[in-house]
């Protein structure tokens, strides 16, 4: 096992293409980093630099204490899984996985050893003998793994290897794999679009856009506390609720407005961003998370509720998603353009900015509101989220 570090990296295709933007960042002996973002990001381009099956433009690639840059593949010692699968239909599945221990002539009884311990782990020892058209797609995704886990690799490395299963077999699959990776503490680099993926696997996720990294941290703390407007929108399902914001003083403390909404902020607010303070009487961006919405509102005070007309309930049994209408204007950038991933979706938002935008809670399923409906709401205010409008930096202390 190794570390595997990321100094300046820069990839620069032929036509002036520039997918990944000096690249910083380590991976520790053991550890299960995700890299995300949405597509065109350079996440898969800096897995594959890694790999070696693309050519690094600037930068130091290292595996442990060697640097790798001129290295092949094969001199590498990582392992790769890919979302294809890449099985060999004539081959049974004990000669898939152990077929590049067959090239690198390793003795076969050592062979056999080694992928009769991969398919216990995964519990593959009944399917051995058949070949990849008689196995379901989960059982194709065991193998490939198992392909990887025999050769005792110094590092996987994993490219949206669950993209072709079913909804279902991904939760599944996604559960399996970091466990497996806990238990071979193997160190892992893993590349998805998908950003439940990248919340529920990995030890840290590195969040990318536009070839830059934009955030590396811990799943909760990159969710709970958000370098900028584009790691606020892009991480978390149902998304960041994200609006414009004016800032204001009322003769009972701060108030933040966010269309007709008019709420009075706490203490806790300017702790959690310090330069919040710096924006009274400006305008800035306010992300509010679907589950701080409050529908219990008897003991808030006037200032802290808002009316809203509901659009769509979504009941899902353990919770329900509420969409309701607000006058509020959306933000209109670069971030949130990065964020939503779907062009035709960004120019709706820009389209229809001055008729307001919907805004998405998330609350206990008892009491179903009907579309149509018009209900009160309340909303933590303690935890909301400020931007500056224009960079999109969060209003903490440190600008970088």
């Amino acid at each position: 096992m190794a570390t595997v570090t990321f100094d300046g990296i820069w990839k620069r295709f032929p036509d002036g293409t520039e997918a990944v933007k000096e690249l910083n960042l380590n991976i520790d002996d053991g550890e299960f980093v995700i890299l995300v973002g949405p597509s065109g990001c350079g996440k898969s381009t800096a897995l594959r630099m890694v790999a070696g099956l693309e050519d690094i433009s600037e930068g130091k690639m290292l595996i442990g204490d060697q640097v790798v840059n001129h290295l092949t593949p094969k001199e590498r010692d990582i392992a790769m899984v890919f979302q294809s699968y890449a099985l060999y239909p004539h081959m049974s599945v004990a000669e898939n996985m152990g077929f590049a221990l067959k090239l690198a002539k390793i003795p076969k009884d050592e062979i056999e050893r080694r992928v009769n311990e991969a398919a216990d782990i995964l519990g593959l020892t009944e399917f051995l003998h058949r070949k990849p058209k008689a196995l379901s797609g989960g059982q194709r995704q065991r193998v490939a793994m198992g392909r990887a886990i025999v050769r005792n690799p110094m590092a996987f490395l994993m490219d949206e290897p669950l993209s072709n299963l079913d909804a279902k077999l991904r939760v599944q699959m996604r559960a399996e794999i970091a466990q497996l990776q806990q238990r071979l503490g193997v160190t892992t680099l893993y590349v998805t679009h998908d950003q439940v993926e990248a919340m529920t696997m990995g030890d840290r996720v590195a969040v990318l856009k536009l070839g830059e990294l934009q955030q590396v941290d811990a799943p909760q703390q990159l969710y709970d506390n958000p370098r900028n407007l584009f790691v606020a929108g892009f991480i978390g399902s149902p998304s960041m609720n994200i609006a414009e914001g004016h800032l204001e003083r009322g003769d009972d403390g701060p108030h933040v407005q966010v269309g007709s909404f008019n709420i009075r902020l706490p203490d806790a607010a300017f702790e959690r961003y310090p330069r919040l303070s710096e924006y009274f009487g400006h305008r800035l961006a306010v992300g509010m998370r679907p589950e701080h919405f409050i529908r219990e509102v008897d003991e808030l005070s006037e200032d802290m509720r808002f009316r809203a007309e509901v659009r769509l309930v979504e009941a899902l049994g353990s919770e329900m998603l509420m969409h309701f209408k607000t006058d509020s204007r959306p933000v209109i950038s670069e971030d949130i353009k990065s964020a939503l991933d779907d062009e035709d979706a960004f120019a709706e938002l820009e389209r229809t900015a001055s008729e307001g935008q919907d805004f998405t809670g998330r609350f206990d399923p008892s009491n179903p509101p009907k579309p149509g409906d018009t209900v009160e709401l309340g909303f933590r205010a303690d935890q909301m989220h400020f931007f500056d409008y224009d960079s999109g930096h969060a209003l903490r202390e440190v600008r970088d």
